[in-house]
């Protein structure tokens, strides 16, 4: 493989777009490992949902006073994440677009995802997301075993699982993702296997396939500190991380991120635009925003949030560093000239051409001085290649 006879368009630093991200923090159960903000409630609704909708609405009309970003760029991607975004009212999720395209430039052909857990779906919600202006689902699944979803300390209505195949296949919403994870104590090659080619057989455009991790500060740290849980299994981890490339691509998948699949370029636009140090504005208790080359950072406690939405407060960001940690998770041929040149001084793109060349005497990389793409195997290494950027920009 040479970058000369690759066909895909090299991804580049893109100036004028903007993305919107609305956090919802409420779900059945808090599992285990998940360190994003989120609070567990039961099958209930919450009684602050409505209250939680208008406070949306607040902040998002003082960062609009406050970023010219939010003004003059054309939104192309919204993502409704959480927490289990899945559990609110659909009429919310249906207002609250109406008012962010009544405030915004809003692209014909923006992308607007939810995600979903199993225990919320059903044609009747997924028609109600997809007439509200959804038009892209993302299913938290991780497993189909019921001992797996059990270790996690997810919530597991067995029904919803089974009753996945069918509504798959007649979703309304036109591009349809799962995530599934690997590593699980307990857990086989095989049994992997089976979940994978389980919706291989499905009409999916996305994969996110993500290795179990102990994070800090997580029941699942706490769990395995105390010897009450295993550690993931790395043998297995490595075993699936060596087997995904090609096993995707003979199903017509791309390797687009270092977890996550796409076919017929079915990227996830809001996930590259983190990768890829674009504008994103974040609503919400425990959502981030990166405006104007800064960043901030919500309360992560609803109960704050809503007494001040606009608590949070804004830092000038790092781009040699940051760059360096998002960029480099993209295994996609990139025109990594043009996000160099456009936000690193000359000493930076020094240490990042000095670098890169290592990596590619070392067979690492293809580089021909503008397009840069990773070699498969490079991904056994990531984390340490990473490491080597940022140490070689800080000395």
């Amino acid at each position: 493989m040479t970058l000369s006879n690759m066909t895909a368009i090299p991804l580049r630093a893109n100036k004028g777009k903007l993305g919107i991200y609305v956090h919802f923090p409420f779900c059945y159960q808090k599992c285990d490992y998940c360190d994003f903000y989120s609070e567990g409630i039961g099958k209930e609704n919450s009684p602050l949902e409505k209250q939680l909708f208008n406070a949306y609405k607040l902040e998002f009309l003082e960062r609009k006073k406050l970023g010219k970003e939010c003004t003059s760029f054309e939104v192309d991607s919204i993502f409704f994440g959480g927490g289990t975004p899945s559990k609110a009212e659909p009429s919310l999720w249906r207002d609250l677009l109406q008012f962010l395209q009544n405030e915004l430039n809003i692209s014909k052909g923006v992308e607007i995802t939810l995600e979903a857990n199993p225990e919320d779906l059903s044609l009747e919600a997924m028609g109600e997301w997809q007439a509200a202006g959804i038009n892209r689902l993302n299913i938290g699944v991780q497993t189909r075993a019921k001992a797996g979803l059990t270790y996690l300390g997810r919530y597991v209505d067995e029904k919803k699982y089974q009753a996945l195949d069918s509504l798959c296949k007649n979703s309304p919403i036109p591009r349809l993702g799962v995530d599934l994870m690997y590593g699980i104590p307990g857990q086989s090659f095989q049994d992997f296997l089976e979940d994978l080619d389980s919706f291989l057989s499905l009409p999916l455009a996305h994969f996110s396939m993500y290795s179990l991790t102990v994070e800090k500060g997580t029941a699942y740290s706490r769990q395995v500190n105390e010897k009450r849980k295993e550690s993931p299994n790395e043998e297995l981890q490595y075993q699936v991380l060596e087997y995904l490339p090609e096993r995707m691509k003979t199903e017509g998948f791309e390797w687009y991120e270092v977890s996550n699949y796409a076919r017929n370029g079915a990227f996830s636009r809001h996930n590259l635009r983190y990768w890829m140090y674009e504008p994103y504005l974040g609503l919400g208790p425990g959502a981030h925003g990166f405006i104007d080359q800064n960043r901030y950072g919500n309360p992560r406690n609803t109960g704050k949030y809503l007494k001040d939405p606009m608590s949070a407060k804004s830092e000038p960001a790092s781009p040699a560093i940051e760059l360096a940690l998002t960029l480099f998770r993209i295994f996609l041929p990139m025109d990594l000239l043009s996000f160099t040149s456009m936000h690193l001084n000359e000493r930076e793109q020094e240490s990042y051409l000095r670098t890169i060349l290592d990596w590619q005497s070392k067979g690492l990389c293809l580089w021909n001085g503008r397009i840069f793409h990773w070699k498969e195997s490079a991904i056994f290494k990531l984390d340490d290649l990473i490491l080597q950027l940022c140490t070689t920009l800080e000395n």
